[in-house]
């Protein structure tokens, strides 16, 4: 895709439109951002506790064993609470835990920038980091009594969705099935994982992918659903240059919204995309595989190595998918996020707090919208409506009630 020069976003432009300032992060300042407002806290209260409560769920994993979460409870001086509940992976060792602590005990919530500037330039594992961003946001829509999204100048109450299918799901008629369910079901498009040979592509070797084959799942899936509904191809990282380019050829004859990840996302590779995004009109989505935070992502919209960017929360926390966001709008380019699943309030919030034009969708693994409550949860993981929707939360916070009794009785000592 051809892209306007004069869109260019570099790093320095990126922190001048995002109030950062002598390399500390200054969201308190963000309403030059356009759209994002944050609104201020009172700084009267101090945090005075922090909690990392790892528990096992009833759940299991692929392996068959129980799967670990980590909650992470942060508590003022005058009692307010906030808190997030994560992955295992988030859970930090003792020496990273008092660090953790000695950086924000006794601060007030009101400097959270502050305090996520200085918890990223620890270098703590992007887990924890998300961890606890994600806490801190939650503690600062409590004690607002206000959404997070609200505290950002809420867009809208509702969100598109889309339906992600999985790899290797069958024979292309298989494929063109799923899709048309998901159309008749009301979710808004349809994103297909084709063939792939596993461990391969991601980590920057080739011959992982199989474009005859996804060829064919592309062809008939649109040819089941008709020319106006929306789908995008997901091919994780598995094609030569050569391959992407014959591939993204026939997506721009389809009609795809996005062609996301069809080479590896590793550095040495953003030339290659960014000379693959001149030669198509379908939009690239990438990195997804990249490792590192919203950072990294910079360069690839600097050198237009994609049109579409992509970010989870787990990769630095809202903090990080906020910063993305605003990389985006000034760029003139769009952002998607990783599905909605366990993990799936953050996302919810940044998309009540942009507009669709920003990021247009929240990712379904699943055609189920059956109101499951997780172990470990109050509040029901969120599904979509009759018309592809999912509603943003409304309540405080992130929106996320958690069950303290489970959480505690299932504690990992």
């Amino acid at each position: 895709m051809n892209h306007d020069a004069d869109g260019q976003m570099n790093r320095r432009r990126f922190l001048q439109a995002t109030g950062w300032a002598a390399g500390v992060l200054a969201l308190d300042r963000v309403a030059a951002a356009k759209r994002l407002v944050l609104i201020a806290a009172s700084d009267a209260e101090q945090i005075s506790r922090i909690e990392w409560i790892p528990y096992r769920s009833s759940l299991r994993g692929p392996d068959e064993q129980p799967l670990q979460r980590c909650a992470v409870r942060i508590t003022t001086t005058a009692g307010a609470q906030g808190w997030a509940d994560f992955s295992i992976l988030a859970m930090p060792d003792d020496q990273t835990a008092q660090a953790v602590s000695d950086t924000l005990l006794g601060q007030s919530p009101a400097h959270h920038a502050r305090l996520w500037r200085q918890l990223y330039g620890q270098g703590l594992a992007l887990g924890t980091l998300a961890a606890l961003d994600v806490a801190l946001w939650d503690l600062r829509g409590r004690m607002e009594g206000k959404p997070v999204h609200a505290l950002l100048a809420t867009q809208r109450d509702k969100v598109k969705t889309y339906l992600t299918t999985g790899f290797n799901l069958g024979e292309p008629a298989l494929y063109a099935q799923y899709a048309g369910q998901a159309k008749d079901k009301g979710v808004r498009g349809i994103k297909i994982q084709p063939y792939i040979g596993w461990g391969l592509g991601t980590g920057g070797r080739v011959d992982a992918g199989f474009p005859d084959k996804d060829i064919a799942a592309y062809s008939a899936v649109r040819e089941a659903v008709g020319p106006d509904y929306p789908c995008m191809a997901d091919n994780h990282g598995a094609y030569t240059f050569d391959e992407a380019l014959r591939v993204g050829r026939l997506l721009d004859e389809l009609g795809y919204a996005w062609y996301e990840s069809p080479m590896p996302e590793t550095d040495a590779w953003i030339d290659r995309y960014t000379t693959l995004a001149k030669e198509l009109r379908t939009p690239l989505c990438a990195p997804e595989a990249h490792p590192g935070d919203y950072e990294p992502r910079l360069a690839w919209i600097d050198k237009h190595a994609c049109d579409i960017a992509r970010i989870s929360v787990h990769q630095g926390g809202f903090t990080a998918c906020l910063q993305l966001a605003l990389a985006c709008e000034n760029a003139g380019i769009s952002l998607e996020l990783h599905n909605v699943g366990a993990d799936a309030y953050p996302h919810l919030q940044l998309l009540g707090a942009t507009p669709e034009t920003l990021i247009g969708h929240a990712e379904l693994l699943s055609l189920s919208n059956e109101r499951r409550v997780l172990p470990g949860r109050i509040t029901p993981e969120p599904v979509f409506d009759a018309d592809g929707n999912i509603a943003i939360p409304q309540t405080p916070g992130m929106g996320l009630e958690l069950d303290w009794r489970y959480i505690f009785d299932h504690r990992i000592h």
